[in-house]
């Protein structure tokens, strides 16, 4: 700890250059290399006592001083932007955009256990899809290891034993005032640890490196489901979250097809923005694989990632579902309703449906439909619910009237594709 409070010391943090793979096979390694350096040098320049550390092929590892860690957060934060700003190289300039995870030293030496910390926050920053990041403290570090070594040892029993479940959260297709597809939502309750939080327990299988075998048994008991729904006189789409390291492993995509091949239930896959970064060309080509089987691709959590417009329009998508951040501002904020507005505009451009995540409030619901809004999802509408209260929630008619199909004060012709695939 520090010797006093207000006291500086040190903090470790690692930076990394999102997307930048294809950036360094197009410029050549000695500008790659060149342009790396260049941000080290704006980082030194703009952090107390800034210090380099070892440069890597798309990282840098480096030291600063703060008298706590927020203060190390604001000083971070307020340096992304000018690290950031376009790198110019021979004449040309670059974009990048940076993600950064950091653990204070608490005066400690610095070594590479601490860069391990620092890059495991680096993994929380791509995961929250957030430009900082920081490691729990260093004292929580082996009982906070320990705990999740024990977790992760349940989680690859915890199908066989029968302790995972779906639960289904629907959209309401704001024209038809019905629903049409839901979205499947993986929860785990262990018969001693409770409720184990989602977030925890899928960042260790993608840890672990049993993601896939997890997302195997969601698209399988989605199926199954589905069977159940159909019986009960039901169609609907389901949606299941993917992860982004699921959408490079070829053999995880042959199994999703061969699944979905002896199936004629609808599905489709929710992936976030940023879901591609990895490995791009692959993951892009599997997207286009998955689409031409019939499956449909929804963009999760829009406005909360990193993607440009050029790299929004390179997605196969049918369907834009705009962050639920956004969405919780349109009644309380000026500026959140014209950003949901033009991306419900530019989604439409792009010739996908729009969803908007978070409807909890008759305001928001109203103003949503006014804006040409094609589908909706919140508590407002339905919580996530087990199958039998869904089957029971499709068959309540009252409850889907209950919305009220307002008149659009924009009202708008569906694209020739959207018209043939809804």
């Amino acid at each position: 700890m520090r010797d006093a409070p207000g006291e500086p010391g040190a903090f470790v943090a690692v930076l990394e250059v999102v997307r930048f793979a294809p950036l360094r096979r197009l410029i050549g390694y000695g500008q790659a290399d060149a342009l790396m350096h260049q941000l080290g040098e704006r980082l030194v320049a703009h952090l107390p006592a800034g210090e380099i550390g070892r440069i890597g092929r798309t990282t840098i590892e480096f030291a600063f001083m703060a008298t706590g860690q927020d203060e190390a957060d604001r000083l971070l934060r307020a340096a992304v932007a000018p690290v950031q700003a376009p790198v110019a190289l021979d004449g040309t300039a670059y974009d990048v955009t940076v993600l950064i995870g950091a653990v204070d030293a608490s005066g400690r030496s610095i070594c590479d256990e601490l860069v391990d910390d620092a890059a495991r926050a680096l993994v929380e920053a791509r995961a929250r899809r957030c430009p900082v990041a920081f490691a729990a403290p260093g004292d929580d570090r082996g009982d906070r290891t320990a705990a999740d070594v024990v977790l992760l040892r349940h989680l690859r029993h915890a199908a066989d034993r029968g302790e995972l479940q779906l639960l289904y959260q629907p959209k309401l297709r704001a024209r038809e005032n019905r629903f049409t597809s839901a979205e499947a939502l993986l929860r785990w309750h262990h018969p001693r640890f409770g409720t184990v939080p989602t977030d925890r327990f899928i960042a260790l299988a993608e840890q672990a490196g049993i993601i896939g075998r997890l997302t195997d048994w969601v698209l399988a008991r989605a199926l199954a489901d589905q069977a159940t729904l159909s019986a009960a006189g039901h169609r609907l789409e389901i949606y299941i979250n993917l992860s982004g390291q699921l959408l490079a492993d070829d053999a995880f995509i042959a199994r999703a097809l061969a699944a979905v091949a002896g199936s004629a239930a609808p599905i489709g896959f929710e992936i976030t923005e940023t879901a591609v970064i990895a490995d791009p060309d692959a993951a892009l080509a599997n997207l286009h694989a998955l689409r031409a089987a019939g499956i449909r691709i929804a963009i999760d959590d829009y406005g909360s990632g990193l993607s440009s417009l050029a790299y929004l329009k390179q997605l196969p998508a049918h369907e834009l579902k705009i962050d639920r951040m956004f969405v919780s501002g349109l009644v309380n904020s000026q500026r959140d309703p014209l950003l949901v507005r033009s991306s419900i505009d530019l989604a439409h451009a792009l010739e996908m449906e729009v969803t908007a995540e978070g409807v909890d409030d008759p305001v928001a619901l109203s103003l949503l439909r006014v804006m040409g809004c094609d589908l909706l999802q919140g508590y407002l509408i339905s919580p996530p619910v087990p199958l039998p209260a869904l089957i029971a929630l499709l068959a309540d008619d009252e409850h889907q009237r209950a919305f009220g199909a307002a008149t659009p004060m924009f009202p708008r012709q569906p694209s020739a594709r959207i018209r043939k695939e809804a």
